[in-house]
């Protein structure tokens, strides 16, 4: 069986770079494109883990975070910030919400994006 990553990004691009590069490693990859559709897929699917991006429109990835972590079904899930948002306070929301890994988009190369995804998803 394999392991489900949910990407959690209003950047259309990326998420379907992404998607290629995980399902080439095996894993089944679902898609939101705000942090209200994320919520709800997340909530409904249980993914093995959760990559958002921080900024988006409707619910923000923090956003999603704290209403995913208010529910028993989320408060265990693993999740990947995969942002240019590099605040201190986006910062500080990730760290509070039990984030496994920040990554900035701006710095990491997409290899090293994906190593850290398979990486977190077990």
């Amino acid at each position: 069986m394999s392991k489900t990553i949910l990407l959690v990004d209003d950047d259309k691009l990326m998420r379907t770079s992404l998607r290629g590069f995980l399902e080439a490693k095996g894993f089944t990859v679902e898609e939101a494109a705000d942090g209200s559709e994320g919520l709800k897929k997340a909530l409904e699917l249980k993914p093995d883990l959760i990559v958002s991006d921080v900024k988006m429109p409707n619910t923000d990835g923090l956003q999603m975070l704290e209403k995913l972590r208010a529910d028993e079904a989320g408060k265990q899930a693993r999740v990947i910030i995969l942002s240019n948002d590099e605040t201190a306070n986006s910062l500080n929301g990730a760290l509070q919400a039990g984030v496994t890994v920040y990554l900035s988009k701006a710095n990491v190369p997409p290899e090293e994006m994906v190593e850290q995804i398979v990486i977190a998803a077990g």
